[in-house]
């Protein structure tokens, strides 16, 4: 796991463009065969639920974006677990297709190992 990096997703899928621009900055590592991670921790889990509406505020929609991971190689999403609870979201409601996700009980220890973490 050296050389693998882990991108942090924390900021909501709308609002700002951290989200939109921590996500392409993913399918461009993962585009250039670098090995990356993801976790989703904080106001950062809302950009995995399906039920968005974001033409509502003329933005668009960031799932598409998500989608595309597994078709760069990244088919492991971690999401932590007290961030889900502490916002009332269940885990059946976080699914992208092609994509295996892993709820995470301690952050620190899955981030711990990596020599590189970006933070969105």
């Amino acid at each position: 796991m050296s050389n693998q990096t882990l991108a942090l997703c924390r900021a909501a899928p709308y609002g700002s463009a951290l989200a939109r621009e921590g996500i392409e900055a993913v399918l461009a590592s993962a585009a250039m065969e670098q090995e990356i991670d993801l976790l989703f921790l904080g106001d950062g889990i809302f950009q995995l639920l399906d039920n968005q509406a974001p033409e509502a505020i003329e933005q668009k929609s960031l799932r598409r974006n998500l989608m595309a991971l597994p078709m760069f190689g990244v088919e492991q999403l971690y999401v932590c677990q007290r961030s889900l609870e502490e916002r009332g979201i269940g885990p059946d409601l976080i699914q992208i297709p092609g994509a295996e996700v892993t709820l995470v009980g301690n952050p620190g220890e899955l981030i711990a190992p990596y020599q590189c973490v970006l933070s969105f």
